[in-house]
């Protein structure tokens, strides 16, 4: 059996703290009347861990491995981007 078809498993998590001067993002759905997360993108924590487990699944590190915090090219992104870009990290698209 080809290793790479072998089942594997990712576990993914992330926290953020509130802050109610910023846009709650989980998912990618804005929750316009409730407090949001701090974080370096828009800190949508569902989005965050859903990145982890697949990248962890695949043994290619974690989010913070490829969307480092503190780099500029990630401030204030979209967490849905940065799930897209994961895939195609993983079907080999850089």
């Amino acid at each position: 059996m080809d290793p790479r078809a072998a089942f594997r498993v990712g576990i993914g998590y992330d926290s953020h703290r509130f802050d109610p001067d910023r846009p709650l993002v989980l998912g990618g759905v804005h929750f316009p009347d409730a407090p949001g997360l701090r974080g370096f993108s828009d800190a949508d924590a569902v989005a965050h861990a859903v990145i982890d487990a697949l990248l962890g699944a695949a043994c290619m590190g974690d989010i913070g491995t490829h969307f480092p915090p503190g780099e500029e090219a990630w401030r204030g992104a979209d967490s849905m981007e940065l799930l897209s870009r994961a895939v195609r990290l993983l079907r080999g698209g850089g």
